[in-house]
């Protein structure tokens, strides 16, 4: 099993002690030892993870800290453990002071569910008062599993840590501001907004009422993203399947024949475009129920479709605006082939719009 395996099987097996009261000792057996095993290392192996390893703090001698994982005789990980129903709080002054007197880069505080993960950003080996990553086992997503793959034994790199830590340490922190100002926003942050839209004096009155505005506006804006992204995952679905849809209903290309007409249109609409990119991306599909141009062979990147009919012909070309989260087709009727010059315009349009995307 890969990692991401591992790793589920581990918190499979957490579930069935969730609604246990585990002291510090079960937590280590229950929760912590199978995590550490997860990550790679050798729990049966006393030089590579070393349960109670002493770090003396000046005159204070045979301080422990719970485990440290030593990799090529150095030690890289710290590791302080608390009972699983613990919160966690105000214990990463204990781990600072183990930290302080190693060398280890990164330390961990844990119950076994929550793991934080502090480093040295701030002040060269002086732990920082905030993890760089904290992580909740029942509610890990899928960055944070590749956050925590970095850790596994075989992968484990201390620079290539340090150098993301920087960055989740500060994202992190400001997603956990802009969610607070979602929910409550603060005097400074209503304020820094109003100075964007309103030009008259900020007076508390106006900013008890912008700070609704505000609060509303950014809900509004998280979902109008929102529903954006997923019109755009819809509309690449019904392309899909529209374009399986054309797959069963094309004949095999053996038994396609292109006539002398559609290879008469495809050279007119190729020299047309050929002023504004190379010849060689603009290619044709032949199907049962029109001839296809594309652009770069990209049957999501159709410049137009011809249908020839008994007593005329139809050009389809991609509008690029949308209806019902449906994209809307222009339909242009010619009785000749001499008639797609007069169609320059379009054409140079559309793949304009593939060039510029």
């Amino acid at each position: 099993m890969d990692f991401k395996e591992n790793l589920s099987e581990h918190i499979k097996n957490m579930e069935k002690f969730k609604e246990m009261k585990f002291n510090e000792e079960q937590t280590k057996m229950a929760l912590i030892i199978p995590f550490i095993k997860t990550l790679g290392y050798d729990v049966y192996n006393p030089l590579e993870v070393i349960p109670e390893y002493i770090s003396d703090i000046g005159e204070k001698k045979g301080e422990k800290v719970d485990y440290a994982i030593s990799l090529e005789n150095q030690i890289e990980l710290l590791i302080e453990t608390k009972p699983m129903c613990d919160n966690l709080i105000n214990h990463d002054i204990q781990l600072t002071r183990y930290f302080n007197v190693t060398n280890s880069k990164i330390g961990i505080l844990t119950n076994g569910i929550i793991y934080k993960f502090f480093t040295d950003l701030e002040e060269t080996n002086r732990m920082d008062s905030k993890p760089f990553l904290e992580i909740n086992l029942f509610e890990i997503s899928e960055s944070q599993i590749l956050e925590l793959k970095k850790f596994h034994k075989k992968n484990f790199d201390i620079n290539i840590i340090l150098s993301s830590a920087e960055i989740l340490k500060y994202s992190n922190g400001i997603k956990r501001y802009l969610f607070k100002q979602l929910e409550t926003p603060e005097d400074d942050f209503v304020k820094l907004l109003m100075k964007e839209v309103y030009d008259r004096k900020i007076t508390q009155n106006r900013l008890e009422e912008f700070r609704e505005i505000v609060s509303m506006s950014f809900k509004v804006f998280i979902n109008e993203n929102i529903r954006k992204k997923l019109e755009n995952a819809l509309e690449q679905n019904r392309e899909q399947e529209a374009r399986q849809t054309e797959e069963i209903n094309e004949l095999p290309d053996s038994e396609i024949v292109t006539t002398e007409d559609e290879k008469e249109a495809f050279y007119i609409v190729k020299s047309i475009l050929g002023k504004m990119t190379d010849i060689e991306n603009i290619t044709y599909k032949d199907t049962k129920s029109y001839f296809g141009i594309l652009y770069q062979n990209n049957t999501r990147k159709w410049i137009c479709r011809i249908i020839f009919n008994e007593n005329d012909i139809v050009v389809v070309m991609p509008t690029f605006e949308q209806k019902n989260g449906k994209m809307i087709e222009e339909k242009i009727k010619i009785e000749s082939l001499q008639e797609l010059y007069n169609l320059e315009d379009k054409f140079i349009k559309v793949v304009g719009k593939f060039i510029e995307n």
